[in-house]
């Protein structure tokens, strides 16, 4: 493949420029960077925050961005609608990255598995739990009464005397039972019967 049909199949980047900047070098530099890859064949679009407000408006992931973290998030450069740099220039090299892999399939993977297992598991194809009733899937069916056996583990919710069964008191597992009252009794008993002799 030569390079015109590898600049032929680059994704557009959009980034979002903080206008005036808080160091004109460093966006000078990264702007003739981004120049020269665009002069390239690269499909790069700036933005200035105080020439093209309307973008920062428009686009969606950088005014939630913005809404949510400030101006302290820019620059926020995007492929598609994903950030995939913020507060910080990206380089030619990420760029370039970027542009090239922007052009890939991509599978969706759930967030949550992703943090689990590495790679991630898929996005499930049906929603489940109150995100279905919320588009309309029937609820889910009820759940058992009574909970779940459990078998010969020690019950340790309360009233547990030690044997994993629980007392047939009043289930606080303070002694309750006669056995209880009888060895105090007992104790007080043998301190009266000292003092006495």
């Amino acid at each position: 493949m030569s390079d015109a049909d590898d600049l032929g199949q680059l994704a557009a980047l959009d980034i979002f420029l903080p206008s005036p900047p808080p160091d004109a070098e460093t966006q000078e530099a990264f702007l003739d960077e981004a120049a020269a890859l665009a002069l390239d064949g690269h499909p790069i679009t700036v933005y200035l925050q105080d020439e093209d407000a309307w973008a920062f408006e428009e686009c969606e992931p950088v005014r939630a961005l913005l809404d949510s973290a400030g101006e302290s998030a820019l620059p926020v450069t995007l492929l598609g609608l994903d950030i995939v740099v913020s507060a910080m220039y990206p380089t030619t090299e990420q760029m370039s990255r970027f542009a090239r892999a922007g052009t890939q399939a991509r599978e969706r993977s759930s967030a949550a598995a992703s943090a689990c297992v590495p790679g991630g598991a898929p996005m499930p194809r049906e929603a489940g739990g109150f995100a279905a009733q919320l588009m309309g899937a029937a609820p889910a069916p009820a759940r058992p009464a009574g909970g779940p056996d459990i078998g010969a583990r020690r019950n340790l919710m309360g009233g547990d005397i030690g044997d994993g069964l629980p007392s047939t008191g009043t289930g606080t597992g303070t002694g309750t039972g006669a056995g209880a009252g009888a060895g105090t009794a007992a104790s007080g008993a043998g301190v009266a019967s000292t003092s006495a002799s």
